[in-house]
């Protein structure tokens, strides 16, 4: 009985030592009541004390979580390693949802940031809740119970190297630059020269809300304490450190020092710190993590957040961190794979990094510089060769002799095109070779309007334009219904009629013919422009894209934007009725202007420096095209000949009725001899509306299906010579925790490395 009261006593007196001795071995613990969403608590467990205790809905923000933050005072000298675990309810106090997650509390003053990804909820929302309880469990024992050393592990013996300690300390500063340290401690299992460490200079930033952005980084004051050397391979910044004459074994620590520069952030309705601490790309495993991240200024690290694992992994419970003012320290608990990553991200109010600036690179050089460099020889080219001697405007009442309204269309803009072509319907019903007959044709529920084509007689001149041209309008219909040959329906010559239409430009724009109006050394320096313009407008289009958006939307965000500026150029230059530049302009906007605003405004938008070298290069371009329109140096012949049809397009466009009301009396047909050249010259709508007040004759080459009169005639003809341009040119168509809002991998920084 004695031996039993002997061995009670003993047990009593070692377990009261136990506890005078090692205060810390006390497992404390402590809850608090519920409490609604909308109020605060304060809770003490031991030397902590936890104050304001505060529910935080971050749901709506880029950080998508939502959980408890307070205010945490450490009475002790010593750091406190704590679990926290946050009970979540409904209105009924139906439990929906729980935490935990482990965290420490330096002596002193320091924040609790318990945040929860909203995935924890289930098909519950964040409105859901409405009460929560947090609960402490203060356990200093089970801090320092698994060992994180690889190299004293037998399982990583294998291995050529192992990392036993990785421990970065950041200074995160105003203008979005980091000054970074890291501490390597690496253990050879066999003989090496050293370490090497891969930075990327290129960052694709991927965010749990779908978000991504592309940043270009700077490296700079890069110090190491050991002997190295540097190459940069791509978006790749290699620092290979180790002595190749020399291997080591064993224990080796290695420091890098260096400031890596993110420049502005491109995201417009916040900035953010999203950086991977530990990059995805080591070839090895690496134990005992430490961090220290020092902030320039007051954050609210409710918006804070971790993640590890491989990459696109939010995970974030082997990971405990502190926050004590500006500065967050924290650690891994576990031993980090290869190929893992370990990524802080928090959210910032917008302007934070107020003082950070793009950083300009050779592409950005390029964007600024090819598009100048080709203006500038653009410029030269037309200096030289593409300078006119002045033009010489004589008066004319008439086109110049012996030429058609297709030879003059080519003589004026020195390039025939399909309306020129087209315009020979008219000129040559009014020579009486063919009459033009509206009819009306539809079905049960719509009307439409169609122009016959009568031939009235062979061709018998000396032109081989317009005798190819009349000859095959009756020939060239594999629709017809008619089994006349001798008239054929405009709707028929769909998709028909184009190979004659080439071949008659294919002539009259021959080098022959260019020649007698251009200078030869002129003719061909148009495709110099053409080049640089082409290159000019890859750069400005492909740098921004391929950055920020990758190739899957190059080839789109390349392809409709011309659409648009070719519209746009054809309205400004390209001589048309007001009706075709509104159809153009509407094509050119609903084609080309809404897919650049889908495609291309969006990533602008993201780098000012890219907008800016964007519209600078639509400048540039535009003057290059302003250029290549007008190089071609005229010869003393095509300036007369220039000089005579302005002179006769002033006088379509200004001739008062009188004068009009004589050049009928002389001759009754002046109207409809001078018609054709109105519409090469683009203004065959003034032309016919000078006679709306002016009695005039019914041609015998034009049938209407209403009484005639100037301005029916008019509406009728253009709308023929419209559906005639179209119909003659077509061609055939052919086939052809919370972690912040952020995930493992997934922010600026990190890479990785290996052993050599």
């Amino acid at each position: 009985m004695k031996r039993i009261k002997k061995g009670i006593s003993l047990f009593f007196i070692a377990f009261l030592t136990l506890i005078f001795l090692f205060p810390n071995a006390r497992a404390q613990t402590n809850q608090t009541n519920i409490i609604s969403t909308n109020n605060t608590a304060n809770l003490t467990v031991g030397d902590l004390f936890f104050s304001n205790i505060t529910f935080q809905d971050n749901s709506s923000s880029s950080s998508l979580a939502f959980g408890l933050t307070a205010d945490v005072t450490n009475a002790s000298l010593n750091d406190i390693y704590y679990e926290a675990i946050s009970y979540y309810y409904d209105s009924n106090n139906n439990l929906i949802a729980t935490a935990s997650s482990n965290s420490f509390a330096v002596s002193d003053k320091s924040k609790l940031n318990f945040m929860s990804n909203l995935n924890i909820l289930g098909n519950n929302d964040v409105q859901d809740i409405k009460y929560y309880r947090l609960e402490i469990n203060i356990d200093n024992s089970t801090s320092t119970n698994t060992n994180t050393t690889p190299s004293e592990i037998d399982l990583y013996d294998s291995h050529d190297y192992v990392i036993d300690k990785y421990d970065v300390n950041i200074v995160v500063n105003e203008d979005n630059t980091f000054d970074i340290t890291e501490t390597i401690t690496a253990y050879f299992n066999m003989a090496k020269h050293g370490i090497y460490r891969k930075i990327p200079l290129k960052n694709k930033i991927v965010r749990i809300d779908g978000t991504s952005s592309t940043n270009r980084a700077k490296i700079s004051n890069l110090s190491v304490d050991n002997k190295y050397k540097v190459s940069q391979s791509g978006d790749v910044y290699n620092i290979q450190i180790g002595d190749a004459d020399k291997t080591v074994t064993g224990k080796q620590t290695y420091t890098i020092k260096y400031t890596y520069n993110i420049g502005k952030d491109p995201v417009k309705d916040y900035d953010e710190l999203y950086y991977n601490i530990i990059g995805d790309e080591w070839d090895t495993v690496i134990g005992n993590i430490t961090f220290s991240i020092t902030m320039p200024k007051k954050f609210d690290s409710s918006k804070l957040g971790f993640s590890s694992g491989t990459t696109g992994s939010t995970a974030n419970n082997n990971i405990i961190y502190n926050v004590s003012g500006n500065t967050i320290t924290g650690s891994y608990t576990k031993i980090l794979s290869p190929g893992n990553a370990l990524t802080i991200r928090a959210e910032l109010p917008e302007g934070y990094f107020a003082k950070a600036s793009n950083i300009f690179t050779l592409q950005d050089f390029l964007i600024f510089f090819v598009p100048i460099v080709g203006l500038i020889i653009s410029a030269i080219l037309w200096f030289i060769y593409g300078r006119d001697d002045k033009v010489v405007e004589t008066v004319e009442f008439y086109p110049p002799e012996d030429f058609n309204s297709l030879e003059v269309g080519f003589l004026y803009k020195g390039k025939a095109d399909n309306i020129d072509v087209t315009s020979l319907i008219i000129y040559l019903a009014n020579k009486g070779y063919i009459q033009i007959t509206e009819t009306d044709e539809g079905s049960l529920f719509s009307k439409g309007q169609n122009y016959k084509i009568t031939k009235l007689k062979d061709y018998d001149g000396n032109d081989a334009n317009e005798r190819l041209f009349l000859g095959k309008i009756f020939k060239s219909s594999k629709k017809k219904k008619s089994s006349n040959c001798n008239e054929v329906a405009l709707s028929e010559l769909y998709n028909e009629f184009y190979p004659t239409v080439n071949k008659i430009l294919k002539k009259v724009n021959s080098k022959k013919n260019k020649e007698k109006i251009f200078e030869k050394t002129s003719l061909n320096k148009k495709k110099y422009v053409i080049i640089m313009m082409v290159i000019s407008y890859i750069l400005i289009t492909a740098i921004p894209i391929i950055n920020y958006s990758g190739l899957d939307t190059f080839f789109w965000a390349l392809l409709f934007p011309v659409i648009f500026f070719i519209s746009l150029f054809n309205v400004i230059f390209v001589n048309k009725s007001i009706f075709t530049n509104i159809y153009n302009l509407i094509c050119g906007v609903l084609l080309g202007g809404i897919p650049w605003l889908r495609f291309v405004l969006p990533v602008l938008l993201k780098n000012n420096i890219y907008l800016i070298g964007y519209l600078c290069g639509l400048i540039c371009l535009f003057v290059m095209f302003v250029c290549l329109k007008y190089l071609p140096k005229r010869t003393s012949y095509g300036l007369e000949m220039l000089g005579k049809i302005k002179g006769f397009k002033t006088y379509l466009e200004t001739a008062e009725k009188d004068k009009l009301e004589a050049m009928v009396m002389e001759n009754p047909t002046y109207f409809y001899d001078i018609l054709p050249y109105t519409y090469v010259l683009g203004v065959s709508d003034k032309w016919i509306k000078k006679f709306e007040t002016i009695t005039m004759q019914a041609p015998n080459w034009y049938v209407g299906t209403r009484p005639f009169s100037v301005v029916t005639f008019g509406t009728s003809l253009n709308r023929a010579m419209s559906k005639a341009s179209h119909v003659m040119s077509s061609y055939p168509s052919s086939s052809s925790g919370s972690s912040g809002g952020g995930s493992s991998g997934g922010g600026s920084g990190g890479g990785g490395g290996g052993s050599w």
